[in-house]
């Protein structure tokens, strides 16, 4: 960290000018390089915040439901919430690809170019939400959503009402992650991730209170949906008096906006896709090739290695608003101190993570499991070095991913993890486990030599300030 700590400081100390500053302003540049450290310390603070909000609502709200409705009627809210879930990506990545295409307009200082982004995604999610939502919640209408997802009967009147009301909490949030884009336009990364922390923590507690209250389904659901709403309504005011200049409409909208950020939005959108293969599919092909026992031994054993990704992962994302802003601004030099500042600070983190997991692995996994799992030798140590080889591609992908260039990088992704899913059909055959685990530790090798080639800060900035002139062009 004091080596990341150095780096970021020396952001502001490169040659050339730094954000408009004349040469010799050294006073001037010692004020953003504080600037800097106090947001990024923020940031991280923030992190932790939200990962632990995630955590407590995930481990709290589970006894809570149990204990007030029961397994059966805990079940359903579980079934009933899962289909919605899916409506998640209804905005095809856009709005993660607008924000990095807000901090760096904002950088430049085309604060126009960033409006024209934010109403081109909000009109198209607002033609888009609506349809999806009538594609989802209208045909299931007619189904008989208690014979259909096995819900014991609970009335199918009364599911459908829990699924439209879920349908309309998931659909709502999808301006939320845009709303966000405009509290980050300005370089507030710390911010947006309270309020989206918050949101998560307060929508738990709502929902707990209405279980504990006497509440049924309907209830609880209603409850999400008003806390959706009201932390829309908060957000956007927060978002307008911190930005003033950014405001939902239409007037800068452009089809132009939403064809050039297409492409990248489309390729963000299969990231998701690439990790849920590379995530289910080895359990898929466990099962299907040796028994449940090893399903269990294989998915405890990497649920409990990857918990070090926790850290690098909240390091990551603290840095992503940092280098969209200096790829705004063309900085070179300071991108190219930020990226070295970040991979020492992430080996770091591996390395704590490998001796910690190398120490603890035997009494955690008794912990985790109660002593009915064990750790089995050289399986385990290939699970842990594919976690490592994850936690440096996550990195790598890091600064790809802030500046919107990470096309390429994620269809490689994707076809390895078709490749290496598929190539532990036979290794699983042979090696078992230890072969199941080789297969995704091959997709992280196979990646991380693509991702280090792409992101060097002279390939990523090459040509960065033509390509904004031209997209930020009115």
């Amino acid at each position: 960290m004091l080596h990341l700590r150095h780096r970021i400081r020396e952001m502001a100390s490169g040659p050339g000018q730094v954000s408009g500053l004349p040469f010799g302003a050294t006073q001037d540049r010692e004020v953003i390089s504080m600037s800097a450290r106090k947001r990024f310390a923020r940031s991280i603070v923030a992190q932790v915040y939200a990962q632990a909000s995630t955590i407590l609502v995930q481990l709290a709200l589970v006894p809570i439901l149990i204990k007030a409705w029961g397994t059966t009627l805990y079940g359903t809210w579980l079934l009933l919430s899962a289909v919605p879930f899916y409506l998640t990506f209804s905005d095809f990545g856009f709005t993660f690809i607008a924000k990095n295409e807000m901090v760096m307009a904002v950088a430049a200082g085309n604060k126009r170019a960033a409006v024209r982004t934010f109403q081109s995604v909000f009109v198209m999610l607002s033609a888009a939400i609506p349809l999806a939502f009538l594609l989802i919640a209208g045909p299931a209408t007619l189904l008989d959503l208690s014979s259909l997802l096995s819900l014991r009967g609970y009335p199918n009147a009364k599911a459908h009402v829990v699924f439209a009301l879920l349908v309309a909490n998931v659909a709502l949030y999808q301006y939320f992650p845009l709303i966000c884009g405009g509290i980050r336009a300005e370089n507030r990364p710390a911010t947006e991730a309270t309020w989206a922390a918050t949101s998560r923590l307060c929508e738990g507690l709502a929902i707990a209170a209405v279980a504990l209250s006497g509440g049924d389904l309907i209830a609880a659901a209603m409850a999400a949906m008003v806390n959706r709403i009201v932390f829309l309504i908060g957000s956007y005011a927060w978002m307008r008096r911190l930005s003033p200049w950014v405001a939902f409409g239409w007037s800068e909208a452009r089809m132009s906006e939403i064809r050039r950020l297409f492409h990248p939005a489309l390729a963000y959108m299969f990231m998701p896709v690439a990790q849920a293969l590379l995530i289910q599919g080895p359990v898929l092909i466990v099962g299907h090739m040796l028994d449940p026992a090893a399903v269990v031994i294989f998915s405890t054993s990497r649920t409990l290695a990857r918990l070090g990704t926790a850290a690098t992962n909240m390091l990551n994302n603290s840095f992503v608003t940092e280098y969209a802003a200096l790829a705004g601004k063309d900085d070179l030099p300071g991108f190219r101190k930020l990226f070295r500042g970040q991979v020492m600070a992430s080996l770091g983190a591996m390395a704590a993570y490998v001796v910690g997991i190398m120490v603890l692995d035997v009494p955690l996994m008794r912990l985790f499991t109660h002593g009915k799992v064990s750790i089995i030798e050289p399986f385990f140590a290939v699970v842990v070095a594919s976690v490592v080889a994850e936690m440096l591609w996550a990195t790598l992908f890091t600064p790809i991913s802030a500046v919107n260039r990470h096309r390429s990088v994620t269809y490689w992704y994707l076809g390895f993890c078709v490749c290496g899913v598929a190539a532990i059909y036979p290794a699983a055959q042979h090696f078992a486990l230890a072969g199941a685990a080789a297969g995704v530790l091959a997709v992280y090798l196979a990646i991380i030599p693509v991702t280090a080639l792409v992101s060097r800060p002279t390939r990523l900035l090459a040509g960065h300030a033509a390509r904004m002139h031209s997209a930020f062009r009115a």
